[in-house]
């Protein structure tokens, strides 16, 4: 009996072993679908696992770029500004200013020099010729810019009964440097040329004391009728503050 339970025990112990090897079996052909077992013939077992495909999703993005482009239109404006005359073309004459003739109408001769000089900074308008000077005539006119003066009467050596341009006066006795200055008369005299630079540009000139402490009848040079003037002194280095172009009147 002892050796039948044995057997028992042996038998069941082997439908134990098969049971489990067909468990085995089974378990290692559900496995088989993803892994392979080969056993090498030197004892070496390896093992290839197949992984399932993997899909990958590639997304593409296109960008569209939108260009614009504006066009800006630039309008050039030129301005021309006419200048007056230069000042130095304002000569001081025996016969005239600038391109103004003694004689001339008064009204062309004013506007001539303010185009230049500017508006003036006095006008007497037609008086009484003895209001600022003696002068020939029923009327006189005198018309300022600063230092430089233009005289008109209706008579004088140049002409009678007509109102006329009859001369200029530059500087004031004793001051230089007033403006308009930069004014210059003949040979380049202007006020503050010395007593040489006067003998040097008319030989003839005659320069005279005159009355010591005078107002009417200081230091002077005289040139012609129609170019004369006033000085500090007779030495060389006395210099030129006042000069008369034309008959003018009497101061």
């Amino acid at each position: 009996m002892l050796s039948g339970g044995s057997r028992f025990t042996s038998g069941a112990g082997l439908v134990l072993v098969a049971v489990l090897t067909l468990a085995a079996c089974s378990r290692s052909t559900e496995i088989s679908s993803d892994t392979s077992t080969a056993t090498t013939e030197g004892g070496t077992t390896t093992t290839t696992t197949t992984v399932p495909p993997t899909t990958t999703s590639t997304t593409t993005t296109t960008s569209t770029t939108t260009t614009t482009t504006t066009t800006t239109s630039s309008t050039t404006t030129t301005t021309t500004t006419t200048l007056p005359p230069s000042v130095s073309s304002l000569d001081l004459r025996p016969d005239g200013i600038g391109t103004a003739n003694l004689g001339a109408e008064p009204e062309g001769v004013i506007n001539y020099v303010r185009s230049i000089l500017g508006s003036p900074t006095a006008d007497t308008n037609w008086v009484d010729p003895f209001t600022f000077a003696s002068c020939d005539g029923d009327e006189a006119r005198r018309v300022d810019w600063g230092v430089l003066s233009l005289l008109f009467a209706d008579a004088s050596s140049i002409s009678r009964g007509r109102r006329h341009f009859i001369g200029w006066e530059y500087g004031n006795l004793g001051v230089i440097g007033d403006e308009p200055a930069g004014l210059r008369a003949e040979n380049s005299i202007s006020l503050g040329s010395t007593v040489v630079d006067l003998r040097a540009a008319f030989p003839d000139v005659s320069v005279n004391e005159g009355e010591e402490g005078s107002f009417f009848n200081p230091p002077n040079f005289y040139v012609s009728d129609n170019f004369r003037g006033l000085v500090t002194g007779t030495l060389d280095t006395d210099v030129v503050t006042v000069m008369f172009g034309g008959p003018g009147c009497a101061s």
